[in-house]
């Protein structure tokens, strides 16, 4: 009787330590550190958002990966984009494209990039757009000290009039919602990219999210105010971008692109 007593137990605490190594094992995997290379920020930061937003209308005509061949061959071979781009044109796809005299660093470059602008799809055309409805200005303030240097600004601030709207810039889930003592009044969104979407020091969150919830591109996240430690500046939006090994990335240069797209996107609607 004992031996059978000592045997379930043994066999129970097997099972709780299973279950206690797959869960390290998910946590380590969650967090492991980004395969992103190193360079890629920097190539991304260094697009025009002009640029990008020629590449994503052109590239329509040029099936749905279309852009990012168009921006790869611009923003690495300039000099022969035109004879490149004309073989696109003619329905070649970029595996079979004929570089001609270019040098084969170049072309494996090219290559490179594509593929990343393609894994990392930030500039993917109507994947992403614009955080605020409404009037607004912001810079670039990535990194700047705040607390008297205690710690570092991890995103962007946009700002504008209290009560102006504010939507979701992607596809996702909500992952955190309501007050927390810096940001106030956020909404935290993962993204369907595995990227965490970070809106503080609202004014009020929409009543219809819920942890938990779907929420789609442009949907409304709430009201930009000055909530949390922003209780005595101008009313802004907080946006910050996590990745998902907890790394937080400046949005700025991306925020400058999806600005642009959206102009692009009324311009358009306008002259329909």
């Amino acid at each position: 009787m004992l031996d059978h007593i000592l045997h379930r137990r043994l066999q129970t605490l097997a099972s709780v330590l299973v279950l206690f190594l797959v869960a390290i094992s998910g946590w380590q995997l969650l967090h492991r550190s980004s395969a992103i290379p190193s360079e890629f920020y920097p190539y991304l930061y260094s697009l025009p958002p002009e640029m990008v937003v020629k590449a994503q209308t052109e590239g329509r005509k040029l099936g749905s990966e279309g852009w990012a061949a168009l921006l790869a061959i611009r923003s690495t071979l300039p000099e022969s984009e035109e004879g490149l781009i004309m073989q696109l044109r003619k329905g070649r796809s970029f595996q079979d494209l004929d570089w001609g005299g270019i040098r084969p660093e170049q072309v494996k470059l090219a290559q490179d990039r594509r593929s990343l602008l393609l894994k990392y799809p930030y500039f993917e055309p109507n994947r992403f757009t614009f955080p605020v409805r409404g009037k607004y200005w912001y810079e670039d303030s990535f990194g700047a000290d705040r607390e008297g240097g205690k710690r570092k600004h991890e995103g962007t601030d946009l700002f504008g009039a209290e009560g102006t709207p504010l939507i979701s810039v992607s596809a996702g889930k909500v992952e955190q919602l309501g007050w927390n003592r810096l940001g106030g009044e956020r909404v935290g969104v993962r993204g369907d990219d595995g990227n965490y979407y970070y809106y503080a020091h609202l004014q009020m969150i929409s009543p219809q999210l819920k942890k938990g919830r779907r929420v789609e591109k442009g949907e409304a996240i709430g009201m930009m105010g000055h909530s949390g430690d922003a209780l005595t500046t101008p009313d802004h939006l907080h946006f910050g971008i996590e990745l998902p090994n907890g790394t937080w990335i400046n949005p700025y240069p991306l925020l400058k692109v999806w600005e642009r797209q959206a102009a692009n996107a009324k311009d358009v609607a306008n002259r329909v």
